[in-house]
C-alpha cells in the first residue's frame, strides 16, 4: 500500500509539472502569435502611411496650382503683416500644401518609435530620409520666396519643391525610400493579400 502511495504521488507530480510545462508553452505561444499580428499590423500600417506620402509628396511638388492658392497665401501674409512679393508667391504654394497634410505626417512619423520595437536602426534611418525630404521642400520653399539667391541656387532650390520630368532626384529618392520599406515589410503580410480577378 506505502508504494501504492509513493507511485500515486510521483504520478500526480508528473501531471502537474507537464500541465505547468503545457501551460507554459501554451502561453509562450500565444504571446508569439500575439506579438506577431501586432507586427504584421504594424508592417501594414507603415506600408499605406509609406504610400500616403510618397502621394503626399507629389502633389506638394505639383508645379500646376490653380489662383485659389496663390489667393490663400497672400491673404495670409497679409494677415501675418509681411510683405507681399506676387511674383515669388508660387514658391509658397508646396509649404502651404505640406500645412494641409501636416496631421498625417505628424501620423506617419509617430510610427517611428512603434516600429524601433519590431525593426532595427535601419527603419529608423528610412524614416528621417524621408523626413528630410519634407523638410527640404518647406525649407526651399520658404527660402525661394525670401531670400536672394544666385539663379544656379534658384534652379536648384525649384527642382527640389517642384516636380521636373528631367532626372527628378526627389522623385527617385522617395521611390528609393518607399522600394526598401516595401522589400523588408512586404514579406510579413503577403500572404494576407488575395490574387485579383479581372473581368472578361
Amino acid at each position: 500500500m506505502e508504494t501504492f502511495n509513493i507511485v500515486k504521488e510521483i504520478l500526480t507530480l508528473i501531471i502537474a509539472g507537464a500541465g505547468v510545462i503545457i501551460a507554459g508553452m501554451a502561453l509562450y505561444t500565444w504571446k508569439k502569435e500575439f506579438i506577431g499580428k501586432k507586427k504584421i499590423d504594424l508592417a501594414c500600417d507603415i506600408m499605406e502611411q509609406v504610400c500616403n506620402m510618397q502621394n503626399f509628396i507629389n502633389y506638394i511638388r505639383n508645379p500646376i496650382c490653380d489662383f485659389s492658392e496663390k489667393e490663400q497665401i497672400i491673404e495670409q501674409l497679409s494677415k501675418e503683416n509681411e510683405e507681399i512679393n506676387r511674383n515669388k508667391v508660387i514658391y509658397l504654394i508646396p509649404r502651404m500644401r505640406m500645412h494641409k497634410f501636416k496631421k498625417d505626417i505628424e501620423k506617419f512619423f509617430a510610427l517611428k518609435n512603434k516600429a524601433q520595437l519590431y525593426w532595427n536602426k535601419e527603419i529608423v534611418d528610412l524614416f528621417y530620409e524621408l523626413n528630410n525630404v519634407f523638410q527640404s521642400i518647406y525649407d526651399y520653399s520658404e527660402y525661394l520666396y525670401t531670400q536672394l539667391m544666385p539663379q544656379d541656387t534658384i534652379n536648384k532650390a525649384t527642382k527640389i519643391i517642384f516636380y521636373s520630368k528631367d532626372n527628378d532626384e526627389i522623385v527617385v529618392k522617395v521611390q528609393k525610400i518607399v522600394d526598401e520599406f516595401k522589400l523588408n515589410l512586404e514579406p510579413l503580410y503577403k500572404d494576407r493579400l488575395t490574387k485579383w480577378k479581372k473581368l472578361k
